[in-house]
């Protein structure tokens, strides 16, 4: 079953990608640094897949990534898990993966507003467009 994209989907990830300034976060700790012609070509990676509602939109859960990594990762399970404790620390990756097994319900109020401080926080990096 294919998840729905909605409005705070599309919000959540350009503001992830735009946070990186246009770079990989994977090649960045690499050290192989190289731009990805701006945010509009990297992935915003999740950890714990959309279906876990709860982390959907935790900006812990998520990465942004170029495409290479981003399948890489997600089919080289053991060095995702090192990638996301790296970035997160061992106390935050545990946090992340306690509130990603939590059952999390948003009424359509609290999606609506999180759509509206994600296009915020977007609007406060100068990209509004």
């Amino acid at each position: 079953m294919k998840i729905k994209i909605g409005p705070l989907d599309r919000a959540f990830s350009k503001f992830i990608r735009l946070l990186s300034g246009g770079y990989c976060k994977r090649c960045w700790l690499l050290k192989l640094p190289k731009p990805y012609k701006g945010w509009k070509n990297l992935d915003c990676a999740h950890f714990h897949t959309r279906s876990k509602r709860a982390t959907r939109w935790d900006a812990d859960n998520v990465a942004p990534l170029c495409m290479g990594c981003h399948l890489y990762l997600d089919t080289h399970h053991y060095e995702k898990i090192e990638f996301f404790m790296e970035i997160l620390g061992k106390e935050r990756f545990d946090a992340l993966d306690e509130r990603a097994n939590q059952i999390k319900k948003f009424s359509k109020e609290e999606l609506k507003e999180l759509e509206i401080e994600y296009k915020q926080k977007i609007k406060e990096l100068g990209n509004d467009n």
